[in-house]
C-alpha cells in the first residue's frame, strides 16, 4: 500500500463515548461512526475552509470547531441543520478543546475557559503556565462530577478543579495542584466518571494512574525503557482498562484496576502478558515489558511513525486513526493473545446513514 502523508488531516479527536471521530481537513471536515466504520458527515472546504479543531458532543447534532483562517473564534455547529448556532472570540488562538453534554473546555495560550452548551456562558478561568502544552481533561459522565485536569504552574505539576456553577455563579472548589512528575507533562486523562486520572511526562517511559479522591498514585504502567512523546492516553468507559500511543508507534493496553494487575502469567509488582503487533505496513513484532497488567504492545515500523489517537470500543477491543489516514483495529483477551481485525483508510470510506442515532 503506498504511504499517503500528503492526507490533508490537520487534526484527529474521538468524540466521549469513543463511538466516533471527526476528522479535520485542509479542505473541510468529516466525522466518522467507528463501529462500523462509515461516514457520517462530510463538509467541504467551501462550506466549511481548512478546519483545524472538532470537539463532537457525543452523538448529538452539536460540533464545536474552530477553522485556520479564524484560529481565536470558537463555532458551534448544529450538524442536523448544517447551519452555525453560535460564536464566541477569544484574544488568542484556540489550542485545544474538550467537551462533556454541558460544558466545553476551551485551552488558550496561558488559561483554560469552561464555558455552558449551548451558552457560550463562562463558568470557571483557569490560569496555566504560556510555555506548557496545550493539555486539558473533563470527566464527562452526566453523573460524574464535573471535574477538569490542566497543567499547573510547576513542571510535571497538574491542577484539578470542579468546574461545576451554583446558582450565584461561585465555583464549588478551588483547584487542588497534584505533583505528578518530574519532568513535563505531555498528556493527560481522566476516566468518564472522574475517578482516574492518568498522566505521562516528556520522558514517556511511564504512564502513571491516580485517584482523583485521595490524589493518591495508584499505579506506574512501564511504556517502555526509552524516551517517547506520548500522543494520547484513554481510559475504556468503565476505567477498568487504560491505553496509550506514542512517537515510538506503539499501542499498549493495561489493565488500569491496580487489585487485577497481576496477571496470569505472574511476575513482580503487578506483572502481565505483553504482546506485540504492527498498526502501520511493514508491521513488525515488538517486545513488551511483562510489567503493569501489560495486555498488549501493537509496534509500527519506525520509518512510518505518524501522530495517532487510542480509543476501546469494547474491552476487549481497542482502535488506533493516525494522521496518514489509517483506521486499525486490535482485538485482544486477558490471557494475552491478539490480532489486528481491521485495518483500514478511512478517508476513502463512503458515507452510510444507516448507523446514525
Amino acid at each position: 500500500m503506498a504511504r499517503r502523508w500528503n492526507s490533508g488531516i490537520t487534526s484527529l479527536e474521538f468524540n466521549q463515548d469513543q463511538g466516533c471521530f471527526t476528522c479535520c481537513l485542509k479542505t473541510g471536515l468529516r466525522v466518522y461512526n467507528v463501529e462500523p466504520l462509515v461516514e457520517k458527515a462530510h463538509y467541504s472546504k467551501e462550506e466549511l475552509g481548512e478546519v483545524s479543531l472538532c470537539e463532537m458532543v457525543f452523538r448529538t447534532n452539536w460540533l464545536l470547531l474552530v477553522r485556520a483562517r479564524r484560529p481565536c473564534s470558537l463555532m458551534l455547529l448544529d450538524d442536523q441543520k448544517r447551519a452555525f448556532r453560535a460564536e464566541i472570540m477569544f484574544k488568542s488562538p484556540i489550542r485545544a478543546l474538550r467537551a462533556r453534554r454541558d460544558k466545553v473546555a476551551v485551552a488558550l495560550s496561558s488559561s483554560i475557559q469552561v464555558l455552558t452548551l449551548p451558552s457560550f456562558t463562562r463558568v470557571a478561568l483557569v490560569r496555566t503556565r504560556p510555555d506548557a502544552r496545550a493539555l486539558v481533561a473533563l470527566a464527562s459522565e452526566p453523573t460524574a462530577p464535573h471535574l477538569l485536569a490542566a497543567p499547573a504552574h510547576r513542571k510535571g505539576s497538574l491542577q484539578l478543579l470542579d468546574v461545576t456553577r451554583s446558582l450565584r455563579g461561585a465555583h464549588s472548589t478551588s483547584p487542588v495542584v497534584m505533583g505528578c512528575h518530574q519532568t513535563e507533562l505531555v498528556c493527560v486523562s481522566l476516566s468518564a466518571n472522574g475517578a482516574r486520572l492518568a498522566t505521562a511526562s516528556e520522558r514517556g517511559t511511564l504512564i502513571r494512574l491516580w485517584d482523583t479522591a485521595t490524589k493518591t498514585m495508584l499505579h506506574e504502567l512501564r511504556r517502555g525503557a526509552d524516551y517517547a512523546d506520548v500522543f494520547c492516553i484513554r481510559f475504556n468507559r468503565s476505567g477498568s482498562l487504560v491505553s496509550c500511543v506514542s512517537d515510538k508507534g506503539t499501542l499498549h493496553v493495561w489493565r488500569a484496576d491496580a487489585a487485577r494487575a497481576v496477571s496470569a502469567a505472574g511476575g513482580g509488582g503487578g506483572g502481565g502478558a505483553g504482546v506485540g503487533a504492527g498498526f502501520a505496513r511493514s508491521a513488525r513484532r515488538a517486545l513488551a515489558a511483562r510489567r503493569g497488567g501489560h495486555l498488549a504492545a501493537a509496534r509500527a515500523a519506525p520509518d512510518l511513525i505518524m501522530h495517532a489517537l487510542c480509543a476501546f470500543i469494547d474491552d476487549n477491543t481497542a482502535i488506533v486513526i493516525c494522521k496518514d489516514g489509517t483506521f486499525h483495529k486490535f482485538t485482544f483477551a486477558h490471557e494475552g493473545n491478539y490480532h489486528r481485525s481491521d485495518y483500514q483508510y478511512f478517508l476513502q470510506v463512503g458515507e452510510d446513514d444507516e448507523f446514525w442515532h
